[in-house]
């Protein structure tokens, strides 16, 4: 199944979100150039649409995406994105493609937190896991 185009550059699939509008995007890159302009949280006294094709979520998607407010304290900001980029660790692991798998594997699970709690049990993942909370952590 394929993904929503990025709504900044329109080539590569949107793997992520903006947390302010929930517009996707593909890359750190669009991000940025997304967040040139000035945007706004989605209108939620409305049903939750897709932001590129306005169509209505049916139930099963909609709970998939889960609430906005409890899912919002654990969203990474722009600075916390920042600090991955920059973490010269987290760029190490990311390199070993066994741990590249896992990650795409969870990325296509349907169910990607109990796909997380499993892969914790992994030394490597949780390797990888600490390097990413060590790199946003408030300093």
């Amino acid at each position: 199944m394929r993904g929503e185009t990025c709504t900044v550059c329109s080539e590569a699939v949107s793997k992520y979100k903006c947390p302010t509008c929930r517009a996707g995007y593909c890359s750190v890159k669009c991000f940025k150039l997304h967040k040139l302009e000035p945007c706004a949280p989605p209108d939620h006294s409305t049903p939750a649409a897709a932001p590129s094709k306005g169509r209505v979520l049916k139930q099963s998607e909609q709970d998939r995406i889960g609430d906005d407010d409890e899912e919002e304290k654990y969203r990474l900001t722009p600075g916390d994105l920042q600090k991955l980029d920059e973490s010269t660790k987290v760029k190490q692991l990311l390199m070993n493609p066994n741990t590249r798998a896992l990650l795409e594997a969870v990325r296509k699970d349907p169910n990607p937190v109990e796909a997380i709690r499993a892969l914790r049990q992994r030394p490597d993942f949780e390797e990888l896991a600490q390097a990413l909370i060590g790199a946003t952590a408030m300093t």
